[in-house]
Order: C-alpha cells, then sequence, then structure tokens
C-alpha cells in the first residue's frame, strides 16, 4: 500500500469520521513490514499478518485489497487492486504505474453519503462479488498454511513444496503466487509476477486485478511494465504508423 498518500486522505477526511486500518500480508512478518510502516509514520492502525489469516477471512487473493464496512458491522464492499493514488514501482531498467484515484474518490462519496453512496453494494452484490470456491481451493488454503508454517520453522524444501501445490490448486490466487515466489528472493517474485500478468494479458481474458466497476479506474495497469527504453520505443511505433505524406 502507498502508506503516505494513504496517510494523505486519512487527514484530510478526519479520523473522526472514519476508521482505516492497514495490514501487511507477508510472512517474514514485523522484520519485511515493520519498516514500511516505520517510514511512514502513519496515525491509522496498522497490522502484520504473517499467516495472512485476514486475507483468507475477507476471501481475498490479491494486494492490495480493501473492504469498507460499515457502522454496523456489514461489509459494503470489496475489492482488490485498491490505491487511493497512482503509485510507481521501480526495478531494475523498468517500472509500473499501479492504481489512480477511483477507489479514493468512491471512498469519500461513501463516508460523505453512507447507504445512499451509489458505490455500496447490498448482500446480494456483495456475495455475487466472491470469488467462487471448489475443491481446489479448498485444498488449497490448509496447503497454503502449511508451507507458511514449514517457512516459519526453517523447513524451505517442503514450505516450497506446499507453496507449489497451493499455487496449482489454486492458479487464481495471487497471494498464493506472491508469497510463493518470494520464498525464493523479492527479485525473482517481481520477475515472475510480470511474467505471468504479461502472459495473461497476451493469452487470456484475465488480468492481475479484478475490475472495481468504478469511474476512472485503470485496473489493467500493472500488466503494462515501462523499461528504460519504452519512450523511444512507443516514439517509433508511433512513426511507423503514420501514413506517408501526399506527393
Amino acid at each position: 500500500m502507498n502508506l503516505p498518500v494513504w496517510q494523505e486522505l486519512y487527514e484530510s477526511i478526519g479520523p473522526d469520521r472514519f476508521e482505516l486500518i492497514s495490514v501487511a500480508e507477508d510472512s517474514q512478518g514485523e522484520a519485511a513490514a515493520g519498516k514500511w510502516f516505520d517510514k511512514a509514520k502513519p496515525t491509522f492502525r496498522c497490522i502484520v499478518d504473517p499467516t495472512h489469516r485476514i486475507s483468507s477471512l475477507f476471501g481475498w487473493v490479491n494486494v492490495p485489497s480493501g473492504a469498507w464496512i460499515d457502522e454496523e458491522g456489514r461489509i459494503v464492499r470489496s475489492n482488490e487492486g485498491v490505491f487511493p493514488d497512482e503509485t510507481t514501482i521501480k526495478f531494475g531498467l523498468g517500472k509500473v504505474r499501479l492504481g489512480n484515484d477511483a477507489f479514493a474518490h468512491a471512498t469519500r462519496d461513501w463516508i460523505e453519503r453512507g447507504p445512499e453512496s451509489e458505490f455500496v453494494w447490498s448482500a446480494e452484490e456483495l456475495a455475487a462479488h466472491l470469488k467462487p470456491v471448489d475443491d481446489d481451493t479448498l485444498l488449497a488454503e490448509p496447503t497454503f498454511k502449511l508451507a507458511l508454517h514449514f517457512e516459519a520453522a526453517g523447513d524451505s524444501e517442503r514450505a516450497l513444496r506446499h507453496f507449489d501445490a497451493a499455487q496449482h490448486l489454486a492458479p487464481d490466487n495471487w497471494n498464493y503466487h506472491r508469497q510463493g515466489w518470494t520464498h525464493k528472493g523479492t527479485v525473482y517474485a517481481a520477475l515472475q509476477v510480470l511474467k505471468k500478468s504479461a502472459y495473461l494479458r497476451k493469452n487470456t481474458d484475465k488480468n492481475y486485478y479484478d475490475p472495481m466497476e468504478l469511474p476512472g479506474e485503470n485496473h489493467r495497469r500493472f500488466t503494462e511494465p515501462e523499461w528504460f527504453w519504452t519512450p523511444a520505443v512507443n516514439g517509433l511505433k508511433r512513426l511507423l504508423r503514420r501514413e506517408p505524406s501526399a506527393a
């Protein structure tokens, strides 16, 4: 999550009007996530969840994901790919641009209008947006939790075996992929995410993030990496697409 931008949103709306909770889903726990919280110095509540308990309870398969919970404790919206504004992540000679302010605008509208907001889901709409569950996805969850257990115990061989099994059973769960790949290193994980998301973009109708159905969103953005040479290549493509001028 882009913690500084979420902090700006939190302060601009007012902590007396809503509660913001940020959860880091990372099996490496405080050692990996704590430094980001410490650097951002957020005034909202922050939690480190090394066992992915929260993503399991909410049925989330990607990060960042977020839910709106009203004063009665009811979930009135749940999406993946929620960013407060555009975020850029750099890696070597490349970068990716993540999200935009579509979810932040919708959040403001919900806080202002409550249940009258057009972006609030009914119980039926919420149920329709939940990920389908079959025998494989049911088995994938305890398999993934066993992988986390073996990772914490220092048994890398069995951890990797169970990470691979969970990914095979639930290939659309990016939390399983990301955490399993990260066991082999963050650089490896980043390259695998880009590789798999590029494959999906070119060969299927799936995307890294599901659409949020919000005005102005760009849920495909993460699958479009920009390299150091991208501007020059795009400029050359534009020149080649130009029709020859009339003689």
